[in-house]
């Protein structure tokens, strides 16, 4: 949901991607099937699914969500299960990553980012796991959550490198980046890790789920709050085609994504589209490939 990079793919390489990622979501819907944990796609793979019958054609990530019992559960069965393809990414099982964002990465593979570039862990071919949390009733309360949360995701994502990329030129640019490198250094001298920082961001995000509230959201991203969805949108989750496979949505997720995106069966024109703009992908037991 953060804001990324454009680039046109060689047609070959991005569908080559996209059948990895599939066999990668048949792989974790699976285990969650075993185990009876809902699993539903999220943001712009369930757009992907209900447009397109599959990936949006340009896109090459896939983004799932699942209420944060049901995450913990996953991560307890995750090595059981398929720790011999796969591995999860988090602050808490590499210290040198630093992002909110929980990764599912295939092994043996490169995927390098102008995002994640300066990021020193292993960076793979892999799929996003969103973790949905209680929102208090209280817009006060939802307002402190909302400071605290972005707070901790970008002091979190300055610990790991002081350069993110930067959507502006000229002066503001350079007033920015100079922030970000002072930050980045702050963090360093006082041993501020990525873990430490994670941690505090994950007590945020779980404050209130002690008690039964009527909404959840992914608190990873700025517009967590606006996009809020009540439980009984979510489950019963509905059953639909996603290429070659079968994933699911949430009961109401035409709702759900008018909120967050508009009129999202409308195909947007190159300038607005997103993707992650690999710097160097490889695939298992290949040669790597180099972006410009």
């Amino acid at each position: 949901m953060s804001h990324v990079l454009y680039k046109q793919y060689d047609p070959l390489v991005l569908k080559k991607l996209q059948g990895v990622q599939t066999q990668m979501l048949k792989d974790v819907l699976d285990v969650c099937e075993k185990y009876d944990l809902p699993c539903f796609l999220i943001y712009g793979t369930a757009i992907g699914a209900v447009r397109h019958k599959g990936f949006i054609p340009w896109d090459d990530d896939i983004d799932v969500g699942m209420l944060r019992k049901d995450y913990d559960r996953f991560l307890e069965v995750f090595d059981q299960e398929l720790r011999d393809h796969y591995e999860v990414l988090t602050p808490e099982t590499d210290s040198r990553y630093a992002c909110t964002v929980t990764h599912i990465q295939r092994k043996n593979t490169v995927f390098i980012t102008e995002m994640t570039k300066n990021l020193k862990c292993n960076c793979r071919i892999f799929m996003d796991i969103f973790p949905f949390d209680n929102v208090p009733d209280s817009t006060k309360e939802q307002n402190h959550l909302l400071k605290k949360s972005t707070l901790y995701g970008k002091l979190l994502f300055l610990s790991g490198s002081g350069s993110p990329h930067i959507p502006y030129s000229g002066i503001l640019y350079h007033v920015m980046h100079l922030g970000c490198m002072l930050i980045h250094g702050f963090l360093k001298l006082f041993h501020i890790t990525p873990p430490f920082l994670y941690r505090r961001f994950k007590k945020v995000s779980t404050a209130f789920n002690d008690k039964d509230y009527e909404y959840v959201t992914s608190y990873e991203y700025t517009g967590c709050i606006k996009d809020k969805i009540k439980k009984s949108d979510i489950l019963p989750l509905k059953k639909v085609p996603f290429e070659n496979i079968y994933a699911y949505i949430p009961a109401n997720n035409d709702a759900f994504l008018k909120k967050v995106y508009g009129d999202y069966m409308q195909i947007p024109p190159i300038e607005e589209r997103v993707n992650h703009a690999p710097l160097v992908i490889q695939f298992e037991g290949e040669d790597p490939i180099y972006g410009e």
